[in-house]
Order: structure tokens, then sequence, then C-alpha cells
């Protein structure tokens, strides 16, 4: 239990709040670029004064109002976005918005809504595989029939969606593993997806969040991570009841009111997920980065080595045990304390397990897998991991998962250069709990292994 009290911790948000408040009464609000909700605020504005002066807008303008308006619809949470199509569908004959209003109203979390609003296909509407999500906003209202009709018909309209989707009404192998592993939702319980860098995880939460409203899924990103925590720790248990799911990419200790955590992780080949962040990071500057600088894989190895940067998912998955949930109870007391970071190095996470011996560290790691966690997956079988989460979430439906998990992933076992065997080595705890638990995942799932991906997962005894 976190120790902080919850005085505590709204007195310290308030302040934050306070000292925002006093900064923009001081300097006037904080410039910066316009984001795609101000651009659709702006030209829905201009439309709607045009209108009241009796300019009848064109169909450009009220396509260009609803293209801003669902590019811009996740995180909506004020419903730009939604006031916008309901008025170009009510207002302006667009049939177009009309079809999007019950997509996005479930997206939303505003499932009566959703329900309210018939089905229609048009030109500009939503595309098919969209739709599967007002199948969980009619399953979440207990309207199961109606829910798996929505679902039947899609398919039968578009046949390919029957490839690309599993659902609890199926009729083939996937389907059939999907029901078997689909657990009644308790609503005391809300499912985490731990979320491990470069281990298959944004293909995961892509996926989940084709079935799984963004309105109804608390997001803990890697750089504001600490930011989006302290506003979960502000939750009523009445705040927190609708909600379905955490994805959580910041490791970090906490719990919530009314709701026991339980967690769903994939693990990876500690080697190839090194050497998958380092390049990934090189790549792109959108991504999380390092301090080190090294232009070569091996010089980041002898980075990583050298500075204590081992065993790292083993060190951010312990962070949900117990025993370390203390440590962040303790060293995020008071205001201030929430930042965003810049480089991994920020993260709290490091500090709290630089103390753990590798002996400490497994032990703690194998008793939060075993206790906190419902699912732990593997890289290596990525597609039967996903379907198997999304089955824990208790939704009805899944898209299947685009990436198949092979890249980077060792095959078999090959003489490894130096740089390789060092940096294996020094990752000896993240080594062994990947390799056991992807025995264990083979071992549990091998009718699941085998409908997803056609292939026996563990030779007959």
């Amino acid at each position: 239990m976190n120790d902080q009290s919850t005085a505590e911790r709204r007195r310290g948000y308030g302040e934050g709040k306070g000292i925002g408040a006093r900064f923009r009464g001081q300097f006037g609000p904080v410039t910066a670029y316009r984001t795609g909700i101000d651009e659709l605020q702006t030209k829905l504005t201009d439309l709607l004064v045009s209108n009241a002066r009796g300019s009848r807008p064109s169909v450009e303008a009220v396509e260009e109002v609803r293209g801003l308006a669902v590019r811009n619809r996740t995180h909506d949470w004020a419903g730009v976005s939604l006031g916008a199509v309901a008025t170009l569908w009510k207002e302006f004959g667009d049939e177009a918005s009309g079809a999007w209003l019950p997509v996005m109203l479930a997206e939303a979390g505003r499932f009566e809504d959703a329900a309210a609003i018939p089905r229609r296909r048009v030109r500009g509407g939503p595309p098919a595989f969209a739709e599967a999500v007002v199948t969980t906003a009619l399953w979440a209202l207990g309207r199961e029939d109606e829910a798996r009709e929505r679902m039947t018909s899609l398919v039968e309209a578009f046949p390919d969606l029957e490839e690309r989707f599993i659902s609890a009404w199926g009729t083939d192998a996937r389907a059939d593993e999907f029901r078997a592993l689909r657990r009644p939702v308790d609503p005391e319980v809300l499912p985490v997806f731990f979320h491990l860098p470069f281990s298959g995880g944004t293909s995961m939460i892509v996926s989940l969040k084709r079935t799984i409203p963004w309105a109804r899924m608390i997001e803990i990103n890697r750089r504001f991570g600490e930011l989006q925590v302290e506003r979960a720790l502000q939750y009523s248990a009445a705040d927190l009841a609708p909600f379905q799911m955490v994805h959580q990419h910041h490791p970090f200790g906490f719990t919530l009111p009314g709701r026991r955590l339980s967690y769903f992780t994939v693990l990876r080949d500690p080697v190839s997920q090194i050497r998958s962040g380092y390049f990934k990071r090189q790549a792109s500057e959108h991504i999380i980065g390092t301090r080190d600088d090294s232009p070569t894989f091996d010089e980041h190895i002898a980075y990583t080595v050298e500075n204590g940067l081992t065993n790292m998912l083993s060190r951010q998955l312990v962070t949900t045990h117990p025993e370390i949930r203390a440590r962040y109870a303790t060293r995020y007391r008071g205001p201030g304390a929430y930042r965003p970071i810049a480089t991994e190095e920020d993260m709290y996470w490091l500090e709290a397990t630089a103390d753990l011996s590798e002996r400490d560290l497994e032990r703690l790691c194998r008793e939060t897998l075993d206790e906190q966690f419902h699912l732990v997956g593997t890289m290596k079988h990525l597609a039967a991991s996903h379907l198997a989460a999304v089955a824990g979430v208790g939704v009805p439906v899944a898209e299947r998962v685009g990436h198949q998990g092979k890249s980077g992933q060792p095959t078999e076992r090959v003489e490894e250069p130096a740089s390789i065997v060092r940096l294996r080595t020094a990752n000896a705890v993240d080594q062994r709990l990947y390799e056991e638990y992807t025995a264990r995942f083979e071992a549990e799932h091998g009718s699941l292994i085998q409908a997803v991906e056609g292939v026996q997962a563990v030779e007959p005894a």
C-alpha cells in the first residue's frame, strides 16, 4: 500500500495547479504549437459563424472539419470532435459524420449514446474495422445478442475481417481458444498492461485500442508517466469504476482505490530487446533515448554494462512488487516530485532497484510475476500472447496483432561474438526469466499457439 495519504497527494496536486495558475496570470498562456484540436475548433467556429451569416458551408468545408474531428478524436476529453461530427450530421446533413458518430461515441466510453444511433455505411464513413469497438459498447451494456449480431453482420459484409478479428462468437480454432481463455469481468480487478519497451508492446496496444475504448483506459506513457500517475492517484473509487484497463509504459509502483491491479506483460530475449532499442532510438527522435551517444552497437554494449544498465526488464517488472512499491510511496510524497523525463536514466526505477543483488532481483521478480501477473507472455509467440492478453481483459473481440515477434529473436543457439556474450552474461536475470517464462507459456498455451501459428509448441512427452 502507498503510505502517502490521499490528503497529501491532493494537496501536492492542488499546489501544482495553483503554481500553474499564478504563472498564467503573470505571463499569460503558455505559447505552444497549435494542436489538431486547436485547428478543429478554429475551422468549426468559422463554419458555424459563416452559416449564421447566411452563407451555407461548401461540401469541401464540411469534409475538412469532419476529417479534423476524426483524426483528433483520441483523448479528446473535452468532446470537441464529438460535437463537431454531431453538428455536421444534424445541422448540415453530412451522412458520413452520422456514420462516424456511434464509433466515436463508443471510443469515448459513451456506450448508451453509441448504442442509440443506428449503423450506416456511407462514403466517407468509418472503415469497417473501426466499427468493432461498438461491439464492446453493446457487450458492456449487457446487450450480448446485439453485440454478436453486430460483429456477425460486419464479418458477413467484409469477409476479410474474419481473419483480422477473433471474437467470442467465432467458429474457428482461434475463437475456440479465445472463448476458453476469457475471464468473467471482476469489477474489483483492473487489468494492467505492463508495457516493457521494445518487446512488441506498441503492436499490442494499437490492437488493444481497436476494441477497448481510449476513454476507458488509463494511460501512463513513457515520457509523461509520472504526471499521469499523479493524476490517476486523485481518482476516487467511483471515478475508477468505468475503467477497463491501464496501459502502463512507465514503471511506477502504485495502487488505486477500490480496484486490485492485475498485470499482464510480454518478455523478450534481452539481447534482441537491447539491440532493437539501440537502433530504434537512432532511427526516431520521438523515442525516449539514453544518455549514451555511442555510434556503434558494440560501444553501446560497453556503455550499458559499465554503467550498470543491465537486467533492465527485470528491474522494471519488480516495481510491481510490494517491497519496491513502498519505495515509490516514500520517494513521491510531496509536491513537485512528479516530473516528465528526458532520458531512460531519469526514471526512478533505476534508483529504486540499484541496491538489489542479482539474487534478490530474481527472487523479487519471480514473486511478483507469479503473484501480481495473471499472464506472462513471450515475444517468441507474440500473436498468441496478445490473444491471451485480450481474453484476460474480458472484451468479446480481439484484433489480431500484426507484429509476429520474430525479428531479432534467436531461433537457435549459435556461436556469438564476444561482445554479445558479454551483454548476455550481464543480463543473466533477464535471460533466465525470459527462457523460463517462455517455456511456461508454451506448456500452458500449446493449443493456443497451434491455433494462432499453426505449429506445435511443445513436443509430446
